[in-house]
């Protein structure tokens, strides 16, 4: 028997605030197998904007950077 797409393992967490996440949701919202934002730590506008697929020091590197 297969697992469902909606069901929760205890290894799929969300990178920034460590709550459980879906495999859909990794799927649909992360990138790879490892999501960056979850439902619990971004407002829904941001997740689809993508900023889950991102790593959130990713974004602080950008913005330290020198033009």
């Amino acid at each position: 028997m297969t697992e469902p797409e909606t069901a929760t393992d205890v290894n799929r967490r969300c990178g920034r605030c460590g709550s459980a996440v879906s495999r859909r949701f990794v799927r649909v919202f992360g990138i790879g197998d490892s999501v960056h934002g979850c439902l619990d730590c971004l407002p829904r506008k941001r997740l689809s904007n993508g900023e889950a697929a991102r790593r959130e020091d990713a974004d602080r590197e950008r913005s330290f950077r020198a033009p």
